[in-house]
């Protein structure tokens, strides 16, 4: 049979290159390249893919369909075959469900269905964050640019396909600054107990996945290829280790724990969480990625019944990531709901964060540890938003389309919308919604004060704990881009609040000065960026899960180009509708404390394929064989 040729393989080809560029870029014209990333590459690859899978039939899952103990769901996950699914029916359970597999996932009937009293635990060793894994090692890299994919290293003799593996180099103080406010005590924060790996001195690292190994001195990465460009003079390195396990997930359960690591994943790559709610009187971490390349977590609640227990009470936390993802989440009554450390790539999105305990209000959206960069947060509604200096700097984040109103009700200090820290340098805030009319009086503060009445608290040590010396950089490098804020709001008679600064009075009459950090000499912002604004940094258009039974809010939510109609913010001037994730809070049985008494995704949002950051696929299109 003779094939006829078709232009329908170069024309999908050029498509599909031309989409993804545009797709990849959505931020361009507003973010310098420096200052960004391609974040559709957050999350698991093509969307989380368990709804394909098999359910497990082998003997052990049949004993453990017929009685779940612990151990009868433990040896389940041990046979179970890849790509399977080991399912939990309907009842009250305890234990710990140790998923040490890859390609498994733990499934219960649904969170209103199966509750388990116990700790779920994926990845290497035995406790919430795991054990030091083996074979760890290192080898020389002298690949040094920005995007590159096909690296040259030293060996490759302990380097295989599929690998994921750490790229860093010795600190570039320039940017890197590791001793925050607790300075020397910073020194094994990043690393965790016992694991060895110099991350104080390595401070900025990311992790890449070996696609091949192509000799015995070069390996190709998957896209994006390296972060940023290296230094010969700081000695990059691979850093390799063996022994993560890959692909494993955790759904429809709702877990009660008092440990101090509600659901963990130490080591774990491709592994998620997705329609659970964690019930936690955990001191330390209720859902926790540790040493994780592309984790997610989505669709879930969070809380903690002892409220404002400790500033070490977290939520979700990704400790030492690359390009997770946390969308779609409600988080209530947690001291710091949603946190990331030493992390690269982040996406922390469309979450909801309230909590109504007294006390000092702590951060909602935060980054920890040695030093973070070119993370995003988007399209997250809660009180506040802190890149702290406790145990380090970080760099280059963009904070995009949140709704931050500075307080949460019954908080009484601490009372600020963004707070960025020393030695959080080159950073963009873009098109959010912060403050509140009714108690911010003042733009922006650098003064050691505190005072509850700033929607901007910039360039001081440790937040308002111990202010200390002003960094002077984070302040002029900070870009900042048709915000909306309560101050200016008021200061225009109630009228014009977004500030488009590029000078004096330019943009917005309250200006004084441009905001768009273009004459940084390190990372400079656009002198002129466009003030039109998409909808996301990262999807392609409205996901599948936003539409609700209450009503599907505009997409986007929250901007300067928002005018609300329903289900509106309040003091917000019509600029923030509320997302997802608050309305069904919002619309969901509560008790008196305001802990949700039922939780199911599947009762919130319109089914989730999981593929919310996916192109489709052209249509119209046809081939002709003969």
């Amino acid at each position: 049979m003779r094939r006829r040729k078709s232009h329908l393989f170069p024309l999908i080809s050029m498509l599909l290159f031309f989409s993804t560029l545009s797709y990849g870029q959505v931020w361009s014209g507003i973010l310098a390249p420096t200052r960004a990333v391609n974040w559709s590459n957050a999350g698991i690859p093509g969307g989380i893919p368990s709804a394909t899978w098999a359910n497990c039939t082998t003997v052990a899952c049949n004993t453990a369909f017929s009685n779940p103990t612990a151990a009868n769901v433990n040896s389940a996950i041990s046979s179970a075959p890849n790509n399977t699914v080991v399912r939990i029916p309907a009842g009250s359970y305890s234990g710990t469900i140790h998923n040490n597999r890859s390609n498994v996932v733990v499934r219960g009937a649904g969170p209103t269905q199966t509750t388990w009293t116990g700790v779920f635990l994926a990845g290497i060793g035995t406790s919430g964050q795991g054990a030091p894994p083996s074979g760890q090692g290192s080898t020389s890299l002298s690949t040094f640019t920005k995007g590159s994919t096909v690296l040259t290293v030293g060996s490759t003799g302990s380097l295989s396909a599929g690998q994921v593996v750490v790229v860093d180099q010795l600190n570039d103080t320039s940017i890197v600054n590791v001793n925050g406010f607790s300075g020397s005590e910073n020194a094994g924060r990043c690393a965790g107990p016992g694991y060895g790996f110099s991350c104080n001195t390595r401070a900025q690292l990311e992790m890449v996945q070996i696609q091949s190994v192509d000799g015995p001195t070069q390996i190709t990465i998957k896209a994006p290829g390296l972060s940023r460009n290296l230094s010969s003079g700081l000695s990059p390195q691979i850093f390799y280790w063996s022994g993560s396990t890959s692909y494993d997930g955790v759904e429809d359960i709702t877990f009660n724990s008092s440990s101090s690591f509600a659901v963990s994943f130490p080591f774990c790559n491709f592994c998620w969480t997705k329609n659970i709610a964690v019930l936690s009187n955990a001191i330390r971490g209720s859902i926790y990625f540790l040493w994780a390349y592309r984790p997610e977590a989505r669709d879930s609640y969070v809380q903690q019944s002892n409220q404002e227990g400790a500033p070490t009470q977290y939520g979700i936390e990704c400790d030492t990531c690359t390009f997770g993802k946390f969308e779609n989440n409600i988080v209530f009554g947690v001291t710091a709901p949603v946190m990331q450390e030493t992390s690269y790539g982040m996406v922390v999105a469309y979450n909801y964060i309230l909590n109504t305990a007294t006390g000092a209000q702590y951060s909602g959206v935060t980054s920890h540890r040695s030093h973070d960069f070119l993370d995003l947060a988007e399209g997250n509604v809660g009180a506040n938003l802190s890149w702290d200096d406790i145990w380090g700097g970080g760099s280059q984040h963009t904070v995009f389309r949140n709704r931050f109103s500075g307080y949460d009700p019954n908080h009484n200090n601490y009372r600020i919308a963004v707070q960025v820290s020393s030695w959080h340098r080159y950073s963009n805030n873009v098109a959010n919604v912060l403050g509140d009319p009714t108690l911010h009086t003042r733009y922006e503060s650098t003064s050691s004060s505190c005072t509850d009445d700033t929607v901007y608290q910039l360039a001081i040590a440790n937040n308002c704990g111990n202010p200390g010396t002003i960094d002077a950089t984070t302040y002029s490098s900070l870009m900042r881009w048709g915000n909306w804020d309560a101050v200016t709001w008021k200061a225009n008679g109630n009228t014009n609040g977004t500030r488009y600064c590029t000078g004096s009075g330019a943009g917005n009459p309250a200006c004084t000065a441009s905001e768009t950090a273009s004459g940084d000499p390190t990372f400079p912002g656009l002198a002129s960026p466009s003030k039109t604004l998409p909808a996301s940094f990262y999807l392609s258009g409205q996901p599948s899960w936003w539409v609700t039974p209450w009503g599907t809010p505009p997409f986007p939510a929250i901007g300067p180009d928002v005018n609300c109609t329903t289900n509106c913010i309040a003091n917000t001037a019509g600029h923030a509708a509320m997302i997802p994730a608050q309305m069904c809070y919002q619309n969901t049985a509560k008790d008196g404390n305001g802990f949700l008494t039922t939780f199911d995704s599947s009762a919130c949002y319109a089914n989730d394929s999981s593929t919310s950051g996916s192109l489709a696929p052209p249509t119209g299109l046809s081939a002709t064989v003969e």
